[in-house]
């Protein structure tokens, strides 16, 4: 049997949705899980893997370094710049001769709303520009605005002090230079759905598996995935089914469609897992309707108000986490969440408060 510190150690790298270390680590968990009795289900996932590096925006010879934008098409053009701060500057602008930019209210968070995403795409920009600061929650700086596989315009983000410089770009009636270097691909994938064959399943567990492409991801989500190896060993509750999703990173939810869309085990209830082992943390969580919300309460943990990513699939659901939110915010999605950031000894006791939690689950709650 692996302990947790070993499993992390095998977990914490880069391991974005269609990469070979992805591919390893599907391989590993289903060994794995096959070696403890599991019945190991291996569910289709589709979607996009992607590959970007430091690209160019150019004012007056100097070049402006800028990123690009996850599953951003690559692009070289040359055209002035166009400005817009609010979602309602979208609805009659014409920007298709145009390098269009993203400030103020309408880059202060990811966009993910459909309808907005839509607006974007109707302007016809050559390409977009996203001017960012700091993310209310993850902290990283600048973030990427547009993170939609779909999306058919090029674009990039770089920090909002940049502003600036392109007002005046614009002012001189400049013909910008632009150049976005980006590859994406669609690809397939899969997830593991485990669960004990001579038991019906009632709560689901789950961490995704895949990690963006800043960095190891340990908190984000190696941590939740070695808790779950390792409660998995100790088969607690036999009726408890583990879900490694994949696809998750970025908002995608892409293993939550592939699990409606495969599942047959009639879970009632999900527990979703995420940033576990935080230093200076202890086991918090966020509750979604779910029958546990008033035993954890009852047990003493604290709640959090931050907004976090649930697996979202339609069942009453209880997220637990660390409750060091605020370290969490800064290293989510960058190159700083390493295993630096994990206590193991609080990583122990926060596996351990987790089993209890299954464990009181087999009785009626």
């Amino acid at each position: 049997m692996h302990s947790i510190e070993s499993l992390l150690a095998t977990l914490a790298v880069k391991r974005s949705f269609g990469s070979k270390e992805n591919d390893q680590l599907l391989s590993f968990c289903e060994s794995y899980s096959a070696s403890l009795g599991y019945e190991v289900q291996s569910q289709d996932v589709s979607s996009h893997s992607w590959g970007g590096s430091l690209s160019f925006i150019t004012l007056c010879e100097e070049s402006c370094t800028v990123l690009p934008s996850p599953f951003s098409p690559a692009c070289t053009l040359k055209a002035p710049l166009l400005f817009a701060s609010k979602p309602s500057m979208l609805s009659s602008l014409d920007a298709r001769s145009s390098i269009l930019v993203l400030h103020g209210t309408i880059a202060s968070q990811p966009i993910d709303n459909p309808t907005l995403l839509s607006q974007l795409v109707s302007t016809k920009a050559k390409a977009i520009v996203c001017l960012t600061g700091s993310h209310a929650s993850t902290g990283l700086s600048p973030f990427p605005l547009i993170r939609e596989a779909g999306f058919p315009i090029p674009s990039c983000y770089a920090p909002a002090s940049l502003l600036e410089s392109l007002l005046q770009a614009k002012e001189d009636r400049l013909i910008v230079p632009l150049q976005i270097f980006s590859e994406v691909k669609a690809c397939e994938g899969r997830q593991l759905l485990c669960f004990l064959p001579e038991k019906r399943p009632t709560l689901l567990v789950t961490a995704p598996l895949d990690s963006t492409h800043a960095g190891a991801g340990a908190l984000f989500h190696a941590s939740s995935i070695a808790v779950m190896l390792h409660l998995m060993s100790q088969k607690l509750n036999p009726g408890v089914a583990f879900l490694f999703s994949n696809g998750q990173a970025y908002g995608r939810k892409k293993g939550t469609a592939a699990f409606l869309c495969a599942n047959i085990q009639p879970c009632e209830e999900v527990i979703s897992l995420t940033g576990l082992g935080c230093r200076q943390s202890q086991l918090a969580f966020q509750g979604q309707e779910s029958s546990l919300a008033s035993y954890l309460q009852a047990q003493g943990l604290p709640s959090v108000n931050t907004l976090l990513q649930h697996f979202d699939c339609g069942l009453p659901e209880v997220v637990l986490t660390s409750s060091n939110q605020n370290m969490l915010s800064c290293v989510r999605d960058t190159q700083l969440d390493t295993r630096s950031c994990i206590d193991l000894e609080i990583l122990a006791k926060q596996t351990q408060a987790i089993g209890d939690i299954l464990v009181h689950y087999r009785r009626p709650v």
